[in-house]
């Protein structure tokens, strides 16, 4: 019998590398509990994808059930830091790990190479350490643009930015130096 690995999702994109590491050893679900993407637009573009997604590999996909979308309270707590941005997304996985059965949790944040993995890492290890359960640390960068570039032939949504507002304007801002 697989293990059962709880992966926090942000996007189907990101998830499509960790699956295809994952899959053959562990039995998958989904996990979405994203406050930090900016906006509300954005946010439930992504989560849609996501569930489509996971539809589609015949994945459970849990959802945050507490989470109402208030990017201003996010906001608030995180002043747009990544540290505090993976804290409340892992704790959160960590927790819903813990109370469902899951053997591990993980998060597909670890598919990008825009993300710090060192951080990440310590993160998870920290909420698996605070609600006895293992954080599954794999390194999926090197299935990313296959798993994105799958996706988007197969026309999910794919977004241009990080989430939070700080990507979103560091990311248009780019566009406007070309």
């Amino acid at each position: 019998m697989k293990k059962k690995v709880l992966l926090h999702i942000c996007c189907a994109p990101c998830s499509a590398s960790a699956v295809k590491m994952l899959r053959e050893e562990y039995e998958i679900s989904f996990y979405w509990h994203n406050p930090n993407i900016y906006d509300k637009e954005e946010h439930d573009k992504r989560r849609d994808a996501a569930k489509e997604y996971a539809e589609s590999l015949n994945v459970n996909f849990f959802e945050e059930d507490s989470f109402v979308y208030d990017y201003d309270k996010w906001r608030a707590g995180a002043g747009e830091n990544c540290g505090f941005c993976y804290d409340i997304r892992l704790s959160k996985a960590a927790e819903f790990a813990k109370n469902n059965g899951f053997d591990f949790f993980s998060t597909s944040l670890l598919s990008s190479p825009y993300q710090k993995h060192e951080l990440i890492k310590q993160t998870g290890r920290e909420h698996a350490k605070n609600n006895a359960v293992e954080f599954l640390y794999m390194d999926f960068r090197p299935a990313f643009y296959e798993g994105k570039n799958s996706l988007r032939r197969e026309g999910y949504y794919i977004q241009k930015y990080c989430g939070c507002a700080r990507s979103y304007k560091e990311r248009f801002a780019c566009d406007e130096k070309k």
